[in-house]
């Protein structure tokens, strides 16, 4: 199973993940940072996740595979 590893160092809260991935990604209430759904991702929705991970403009997400 795929997991998901966000940087929260690196992120910006740019939003485009939970655009791109919304059953994966959620900007926090106060927009303050990225909340990560599923950690570890369905089957279903790999394929959001790595669109995810190329859309990210600092490259702050990590989908690991395998």
């Amino acid at each position: 199973m795929a997991t998901i590893e966000l940087d929260h160092a690196t992120c910006i809260v740019s939003g485009m993940c939970a655009s791109v991935a919304p059953d994966l990604f959620q900007v926090s209430d106060d927009n303050s940072e990225i909340v990560v759904l599923q950690p570890a991702v369905p089957d279903e929705l790999l394929d959001d996740a790595l669109n995810a991970e190329v859309c990210c403009p600092v490259e702050a997400i990590t989908v690991h595979t395998g």
